[in-house]
């Protein structure tokens, strides 16, 4: 389960974002099984990295540029789950090109066990 406390604490630098809906939004789709599945899947298998998969997946809500700091909190979001968040325990990031039109997001990173 996301420790949001221990979130927060640790990446105190986007205060900010935590009042966003891109966060809110995030805290409620990592609930949903099925699409933690397809996004574990894009991760583990086509080395495809979970921020990326979920940019695309919520169209609807990433559909300008988004700010630096936005993809950088973004990112950090997913770093979180995957790397602190029992039941992910991946070890290791692995920063690649996507190219994400129209968010801006041109990389980002994939994990490893």
């Amino acid at each position: 389960m996301f420790d949001e406390t221990g979130f927060r604490k640790k990446y105190r630098v986007h205060k900010s974002f935590f009042e966003s809906e891109y966060y809110f939004s995030f805290l409620k789709d990592i609930q949903d099984r099925e699409l933690m599945g397809h996004i574990r899947f894009c991760n583990d298998v086509l080395h495809y990295p979970p921020v990326a998969a979920y940019v695309l997946y919520r169209k609807d809500l990433y559909s300008r540029a988004l700010e630096r700091w936005e993809k950088l909190a973004l990112g950090a979001c997913f770093g979180y789950l995957f790397q602190f968040t029992e039941g992910y325990g991946y070890k290791k990031a692995v920063s690649v090109w996507v190219g994400l039109s129209p968010t801006g997001i041109k990389n980002a990173s994939y994990f490893i066990r």
